[in-house]
């Protein structure tokens, strides 16, 4: 059993009103119910009336769980008999964990969803728009790039029919982001999402979370579950990192794919969905399907089309809006005043190759603002060098057309500390700044010193410091 229509399609007035508040959609044997989370707000989960939330089934306690916030949404568990389960992870009596949009709670038989409601908020075409549009609990929507506006119009044109998708991209890119766009855009939007991580289930607990079961199928069934596939009846499932799926899970997903029918475990009747499929994963399937890892019949079904995510650095355009949306998430979290980015800083993060693209930098984003106490982020609240993460190359800082003033004699130091970095930066800064200025002035010290606004003894030592070097007096002219 799913969520009712009307349930579902009420939180749709949020969409027109901007983001909606995340809604808890719960479903188990013989009910349904759709509850929203207030934010910093408290909602408590069980058996009993007094519950915010009551799920009248055994398999649940009298207060099982507590839903914490909206953004983020983190669950509890309150020392529940059966326990609760993010995703296929146990959580720890006591113990809070992030709940993200589409992911799955499991609570004794019952099985909770978080479903927002959305302001459609990407639109392709001309870059009009390039500035982050942010969905709670949800990465913020960046289309800056030629390649993304191109891959969005796409998916408009995707999202129209019942295609099979398969996401492709490094880990980090945002296929996450795709795939709920895809649903949000088609005729599907109003009906169920449910987000399932391939790699984070055990083998043991895959099959009966996708099919579900009957009471008795095996020790502990107590009571018959829906399964997800169930759940996303009408709806999108999301099977992310579909490539670590094992090959027996394989053939049988393949024959829910060819019969839109599911049976569960233990069970004789077999049921029918209606279920779209988006799959993701930042491994070679064709590599796969070759080698016999990935079923070539199993591709086949999955391909209807094939979209490609290109890695952040071949969309430099999208970095500094990326990087505007994660400071002012951040500090909204921490809840302090709005920091800004020194350009110094932000040339540094647009010169990073960032293998783990969108989610490196956000983490990056994350631990600056943690670790600056002014208004400003700068150069030295990023990681330093031996953590992977680059100091801009100087190429990159608009570099003028004086080799002589500009090249600096070969560094043969060991990698740098966190201290030392920060110096190191300030030190290529204030060179860089020193060479455009006596670019400006052709060399003559004394402008360039007024430019800079220090003394021309300064400037002189600085030269001296730097090892640049020092323009010839031509014959008949003052001394500079």
């Amino acid at each position: 059993m799913r969520p009712r229509e009307e349930d579902i399609t009420g939180t749709e007035t949020h969409a027109h009103e901007g983001f909606g508040a995340p809604h808890l959609v719960a479903m188990w044997p013989g009910g349904s119910a759709v509850v929203e989370l207030r934010a910093r707000g408290r909602l408590t989960v069980g058996r009993s009336r007094k519950c915010d939330l009551c799920i009248d089934h055994p398999s649940v306690s009298r207060e099982h769980a507590v839903f914490h916030g909206s953004n983020p949404v983190t669950v509890e568990d309150r020392g529940s008999t059966n326990g609760t389960t993010v995703a296929g992870r146990r959580v720890g009596s006591g113990a809070r964990v992030p709940v993200q949009r589409g992911e799955v709670v499991a609570i004794g038989a019952a099985v909770l969803v978080i479903r927002v409601a959305f302001e459609d908020d990407v639109v392709p075409g001309p870059p009009r728009r390039t500035g982050p549009t942010t969905a709670r609990n949800g990465p913020p929507v960046i289309v800056a790039d030629a390649a993304m506006r191109e891959l969005y119009r796409v998916v408009d044109l995707v999202s129209k029919g019942d295609l099979s998708v398969i996401l492709l991209g490094e880990t980090g890119a945002g296929k996450d982001v795709i795939a709920d766009a895809i649903h949000r855009r088609s005729t599907r939007g109003p009906s169920t999402y449910v987000r399932v991580n391939c790699a984070a289930l055990p083998d043991a607990l895959l099959e009966s979370e996708l099919f579900g079961y009957e009471r008795g199928a095996f020790t502990g069934a107590v009571q018959a579950k829906p399964g997800l596939l169930e759940l996303a009846s009408g709806g999108t499932l999301f099977l992310d990192e579909i490539a670590e799926l094992p090959l027996p899970m394989q053939a049988k997903l393949l024959r829910v794919l060819e019969n839109r029918e599911v049976t569960r475990v233990g069970g004789l009747k077999s049921r029918a969905i209606d279920v779209r499929f988006v799959c993701a994963t930042n491994r070679d399937l064709v590599n796969l399907v070759r080698s016999g890892a990935f079923r070539q019949d199993l591709y086949f079904r999955l391909n209807g089309i094939s979209l490609v995510i290109p890695p952040l650095r071949e969309r430099r355009a999208e970095i500094a809006p990326f990087v505007e949306a994660f400071v002012a998430q951040a500090c909204r979290d921490a809840g302090r005043p709005r920091l800004t980015v020194t350009s110094e800083a932000m040339v540094a993060l647009e010169s990073h190759d960032w293998p783990g693209n969108v989610r490196e930098l956000r983490n990056v984003i994350e631990r600056a603002v943690t670790l600056c106490t002014g208004v400003a982020i700068d150069v030295h609240h990023l990681p330093p060098p031996e953590s992977g993460f680059r100091e801009p190359p100087f190429d990159s800082l608009q570099r003028p057309t004086m080799p002589a003033l500009l090249d600096p004699p070969p560094s043969t130091e060991p990698p740098l500390g966190l201290h030392d970095a920060a110096r190191r930066a300030a030190q290529t800064i204030e060179r860089r700044r020193i060479a455009e200025a006596m670019e400006r002035c052709g060399g003559n010290q004394t402008r360039a010193a007024q430019l800079l606004q220090i003394s021309r003894r300064t400037l002189v030592t600085r030269l001296t410091e730097y090892g640049f070097a020092r323009p010839l007096k031509k014959r008949g002219t003052e001394a500079d």
